[in-house]
C-alpha cells in the first residue's frame, strides 16, 4: 500500500524561524515515523529544516507544498489573528474574501502534488510532505469533497493527515512533547 504523510512544520517563532523546542520535538519525533521513499517540503526554510530534523536528509523542495504569498505585514497580521481564531491561521485565511481564493488554489496545488507523488511511489511506498496549516486544511477539504467556505479545523505543528493510494484521508492524532 502506498501512503503519504502530510505534516505541518514544527513550532516557529514570530519571525518564522523554528524554535529550539521545535527542533527538540521534531528530532525526537522523527525516529518514530519510520522510513520514506520520498521527502518533499515547502520552500520555506522552516519546512525544509523540519524535514531535515525528521528524516535526516534534504527534502525535494516543491512550491506546491508552500504557503500563499503574503507580505511581511500580512503575515504578521494573519499570525496574530490566528492566535485567537478557533481554527488558527487556516481560519483567518478562509474567513477573508481576499485570501480564501488564494488558499483554495494552494490547496489544489498540494492535492496535485499528493496525487503525483502517489503515482511515483513504489508499492509499497511512503512519502512525507512538510507544508503549512492553511494549505493543508484546504487540501484536506478538497480530498474529502467538503465545501470550501470556511475552515473547520487547524493543524498544529507536526500534526497532519495521511493519504492512501485510493485517496482515502485519515487525520493523524498524536501528542508530541519535547
Amino acid at each position: 500500500m502506498k501512503e503519504i504523510l502530510i505534516l505541518r512544520h514544527t513550532e516557529k517563532d514570530a519571525s518564522g524561524n523554528i524554535t529550539d523546542e521545535g527542533r527538540v520535538v521534531a528530532s525526537a519525533f522523527g525516529a518514530q515515523l519510520g522510513d520514506f521513499n520520498m521527502v518533499i517540503s515547502s520552500p520555506k526554510s522552516r519546512a525544509i529544516e523540519t524535514a531535515l530534523l525528521l528524516v535526516g536528509k534534504e527534502p525535494i523542495v516543491d512550491s506546491r507544498a508552500g504557503a500563499i504569498g503574503l507580505t511581511s505585514e500580512e503575515t504578521k497580521r494573519t499570525h496574530e489573528e490566528g492566535k485567537v481564531h478557533q481554527f488558527g491561521i487556516a481560519g483567518v485565511l478562509f474567513a477573508s474574501d481576499e485570501y480564501r481564493p488564494k488558499i483554495i488554489k494552494k490547496g489544489r496545488d498540494l492535492v496535485e502534488l499528493i496525487k503525483e507523488t502517489l503515482n511515483g511511489l513504489p508499492d509499497p511506498g511512503r512519502a512525507l510532505i512538510i507544508s503549512h496549516d492553511g494549505v493543508m486544511v484546504a487540501a484536506n477539504m478538497i480530498l474529502l469533497n467538503a465545501k470550501l467556505l470556511k475552515a473547520k479545523k487547524t493543524f498544529e505543528p507536526l500534526q497532519g493527515f495521511r493519504v492512501f493510494e485510493n485517496l482515502l484521508v485519515e487525520d493523524l492524532k498524536w501528542v508530541l512533547t519535547p
